[in-house]
């Protein structure tokens, strides 16, 4: 899949699924244990709605973990 239309994807399905981030919720309230990295139990704890396959669509370098950037990317 090209990068252009996985990032539309991810901003489209990122926007819905992603009301409490779109409240203010900054990557340092989501990252619960402070290790610089957001889990995807963090994330939905945040966001009970994520869905799993957005969550890894977001995670580029595949580690289950989003990054500052990685997080960044996908923000409304």
């Amino acid at each position: 899949m090209s990068k252009r239309l996985t990032a539309a994807l991810l901003i489209g399905a990122f926007t819905a699924s992603s009301a409490a981030l779109a409240q203010g919720m900054s990557f340092e309230t989501i990252d619960s244990n402070q290790d610089g990295f957001v889990s995807f139990d963090e994330i939905t704890t945040a966001v009970p709605d994520m869905s799993e396959d957005v969550f890894k669509a977001a995670d580029a370098n595949q580690d289950n973990l989003l990054d500052p950037a990685e997080f960044a990317a996908v923000q409304p």
